[in-house]
């Protein structure tokens, strides 16, 4: 899907810069001073799996159960935002500085039926359940800024440019039991996907306090995922009316440096030493960084500007 995009994208910009040639009316050109509010939209970021939502037609159990299996994998993705508001000041009739801000996020509820322990030790034949939730909320926001650079005076120009992408990342995964931890119930019935510790290094921990099982309450990250690269992108500008133009451009990201902070998980457990449920947490990363590079992320950029004077 996103191949064929890029290459819709790539035809649809050496269409608009043949015209170029045959173009004998002069449209509007911003001047110095003036402005351009519009919005951009990236298609291509759609098939590239934004962490921070499902992806489209996917069950949102496999959802919740990948964060809660890879609470490693946060970090920020270096492509470009799917939808962004962008704000543009003529330095010049050819140039223009230029601030981008998108945003994205969700919250996912998960739900699942498992068997009501209190009911089945009354009446083994029960058929009764209680809710297990775990719920996901996620955001991310990126905030370009640089600069853009147009050349013709005509309908459809050829325009550049470059941008410095800042993005930050949070959130946590949180659970809710339908059957209580106790005494009396030490291993209560779970949904299946947290049925299990994973990992995080708490078994000698467990052990020592006699816990012999302990599932999750809560992950998440010791502060926000940052991330810092360079955006470019290069396409046409196609003025619809006087003041109001479309773009068409491929964009990406060279390079990025993205830093993850530590991770936690919050388990609670019953603690045989001291006969009691008791909550504890378990260090699931120190922290991760990563250098990305290449042009994987290459995207294609639509926009709409509407310009206006001082």
């Amino acid at each position: 899907m996103k191949r064929t995009i890029i290459i819709l994208a790539i035809i649809g910009m050496f269409a608009g810069i043949a015209n170029l040639q045959g173009q004998d009316k002069k449209y509007y050109t911003p001047q110095k001073g003036d402005w351009a509010i519009g919005v951009t939209f990236n298609p291509a970021s759609i098939s590239a799996g934004i962490a921070v939502q499902p992806g489209s037609g996917e069950f949102a159990g496999n959802y919740i159960s990948d964060l809660a299996l890879n609470p490693k994998q946060m970090f920020v993705m270096s492509k470009d935002p799917l939808a962004a508001l962008r704000i543009k000041y003529q330095l010049s009739p050819k140039s223009a500085f230029r601030v981008a801000v998108g945003i994205n996020g969700s919250v996912v509820n998960y739900n699942e039926y498992v068997r009501d322990d209190l009911s089945y030790a009354l009446d083994p034949n029960t058929q009764n359940k209680v809710v297990d939730r775990a719920t996901s909320a996620y955001n991310s926001v990126s905030i370009m800024l640089g600069n853009e650079y147009k050349y013709g005076n005509r309908a459809v120009r050829f325009v550049w440019g470059w941008d410095i992408m800042y993005s930050i990342a949070g959130g946590k995964l949180t659970y809710q039991y339908g059957n209580q931890m106790s005494e009396y119930n030490t291993i209560p019935s779970t949904m299946p996907m947290l049925n299990s510790v994973q990992d995080g290094g708490i078994n000698d921990f467990m052990a020592v306090n006699g816990i012999a099982y302990a599932r999750p309450v809560e992950s998440y990250n010791q502060g926000y995922i940052h991330g810092i690269g360079l955006s470019v992108d290069m396409g046409i500008e196609c003025f619809v009316a006087e003041t109001l133009s479309l773009g068409l451009a491929l964009n990406f990201t060279p390079v990025m440096f993205t830093f993850q902070p530590q991770t936690w998980t919050v388990y609670e457990g019953f603690n045989t030493n001291t006969g009691s449920v008791m909550e504890f947490n378990g260090l699931v990363s120190p922290g991760s960084n990563a250098l990305l590079y290449g042009t994987e992320n290459i995207g294609c950029r639509i926009s709409l500007n509407y310009y206006f004077g001082k």
